[in-house]
């Protein structure tokens, strides 16, 4: 059973960390374009990382028994969006303009 349970942790934090990296390019190319919905924005995806950080951490700790690295994967499946971000100032920096926001948003958006 707990080898089960730590692939279910590892292909969750994968999943959460792949869902987390377009909604911080989402969240830059909007705080680009507006800072006062950027920061909404932000908020908003904070307060929806919280039970995504417990999704993965319940499952890392049911595997190894430790909430040091619960906590940790729980980040690292965070950073993912921190990464998401840095990379969209990297590419566009100041090149947001409306299309090239609306093509972003709905790239992300799936």
């Amino acid at each position: 059973l707990p080898k089960s349970i730590k692939r279910t942790a590892i292909l969750l934090t994968l999943g959460i960390s792949l869902h987390n990296f377009p909604e911080g390019i989402a969240t830059f190319v909007t705080a680009s374009s507006n800072l006062e919905l950027g920061f909404g924005i932000a908020l908003a995806v904070a307060l929806h990382n919280i039970p995504e950080g417990l999704a993965v951490a319940g499952p890392v700790y049911a595997a190894t028994g430790s909430k040091r690295t619960a906590i940790l994967w729980a980040g690292i499946s965070g950073l993912a969006e921190i990464l998401g971000g840095v990379l969209a100032w990297l590419i566009l920096g100041s090149m947001i303009s409306p299309v090239v926001m609306a093509a972003i948003m709905a790239a992300v958006a799936g």
